[in-house]
């Protein structure tokens, strides 16, 4: 139990630090994304091929999640950088934060489940939250643009999250980030072509491949390990703490210290995370 906990907090660290790579690496964001999906769509066939899990690539199970996952993934990495290269590390993680705001309404149309007013209640401290750090006064800044796209990086992923659970339901986690990884692997292949003259250099593709085999690849299959013996709401209570880790060692390594207003919209959205978590025990 304790080593599924101790491996659960590693794999959300790394999840919290890879928004860091959108300030380290001066590649465009789909230049970022596609390096990130490749890579660890090599890494966790590698994993698979190890483990000896079968691989159907052209399932008709396989063929929806490749296509309609691994677009949705695409564009839910590809609008979760751009918005860190248009604000901050910790705009865009808090922006992004708002995932759960989009599932509370989408989990009674999609899954026909009943919506319930307390998620409602939080969804709503959580937009509280990030009305606190939005620049509202200043709507065409960086800052405010970086922040809808922050937005839309958690509809996005709180879109894929509910399409899992609905599509998803016999497929092994690592097996459905592969799946998921190929088919953003796929989308890169145009945004490649269209960018070969100005591709990363040595150094940042040292990076990228880091991004995609250890933020991605390793602290996945980590994620996926913990859960054997990790209750679900231990694990929604931890993922809660990805911004946290990613807005402190923006503050070390980048010099982005949090103001007053960070420190308060964080801790709304932290409070918000932490009751919906409660909820689900």
């Amino acid at each position: 139990m304790k080593k599924d906990i101790t491996l659960l907090h590693i794999a959300v660290f790394l999840f919290g630090l890879s928004g860091l790579f959108g300030k380290l690496i001066s590649s465009p964001a789909e230049i970022i994304v596609s390096g990130r999906v490749i890579s660890a769509t090599i890494f966790i066939y590698i994993v698979l091929k190890i483990k000896k899990e079968k691989i159907e690539l052209f399932s008709p199970e396989s063929l929806k999640i490749i296509g309609v996952q691994g677009t949705l993934l695409f564009l839910h990495w590809f609008s979760f950088f751009q918005s860190i290269k248009l604000s901050t590390v910790a705009l865009g993680l808090l922006s992004f934060s708002t995932f759960p705001v989009f599932t509370t309404f989408m989990e009674p149309l999609f899954l026909r489940l009943p919506l319930d007013k307390k998620k409602v209640v939080i969804a709503l401290i959580t937009l509280m939250g990030v009305a606190v750090v939005a620049p509202i006064g200043n709507m065409d800044s960086h800052m405010t643009r970086g922040i809808l796209l922050g937005f839309f990086s958690g509809f996005s992923f709180a879109l894929l999250a509910v399409i899992n659970k609905k599509l998803s339901v016999a497929t092994s986690g690592i097996k459905l980030t592969f799946y998921q990884c190929f088919g953003a692997s796929l989308c890169s292949i145009p945004v490649l072509l269209s960018n070969i003259s100005t591709l990363p250099s040595g150094r940042e593709l040292g990076l990228l491949i880091s991004l995609g085999v250890i933020f991605t690849g390793i602290a996945h299959a980590l994620f996926v390990s913990s859960l054997r013996s990790v209750s679900a709401s231990t694990v929604s209570v931890t993922t809660c703490l990805e911004p946290v880790y990613g807005i402190a060692f923006a503050a070390v390594i980048l010099g982005e210290i949090p103001t007053m207003k960070i420190f308060l919209g964080c801790s709304l959205i932290l409070m918000a995370a932490f009751s919906s978590a409660r909820i689900e025990e």
